[in-house]
């Protein structure tokens, strides 16, 4: 009997887990799709010849996978854009860093920039409906 409440509570545990996951990904999709944004992206990052990046951080699952431009968005640390940066040579600016993440069960809130040099702060705001992620306001610029 304990064995099947242990095994319960993990099955629960690892939903929760997925669920918030999917969410994560959800609203990040979401952000760096805003329409907002579209003015700020650069001949380069629509053409694809420069990557679009989000900095890894505590806030961020391993299995994110976003895509923006039909490429998908590379996942790097500030050590690993350092590293990058010296044997690329392209331009490594257009990422994301976010500044807080904040999600419940029926509220979200992205703060960040995108664009190390000259940033552009962006700021969205989201409700849950019936399962979906609206937008309910959002700014960048």
């Amino acid at each position: 009997m304990r064995n099947i409440l242990f095994l319960t509570l993990i099955h629960l545990v690892a939903f929760a887990y997925t669920q918030t996951a999917k969410d994560v990904n959800i609203l990040l999709q979401k952000t760096i799709d805003l329409s907002a944004l579209k003015a700020h992206y650069s001949e380069e990052e629509v053409s694809g010849y420069t990557p679009i990046i989000l900095i890894n951080d505590e806030n961020i699952p391993d299995n994110l996978i976003l895509f923006k431009f039909n490429k998908r968005v590379k996942l790097l640390t500030p050590e690993e854009i350092e590293t990058l940066s010296k044997i690329y040579k392209g331009n490594l600016d257009s990422y994301f860093q976010l500044k807080i993440f904040k999600l419940d069960d029926s509220k979200a809130e992205v703060i960040g920039t995108f664009r190390k040099h000259n940033p552009i702060n962006i700021k969205v705001v989201f409700e849950k409906d019936n399962g979906d992620w609206k937008i309910i306001s959002s700014k960048a610029g």
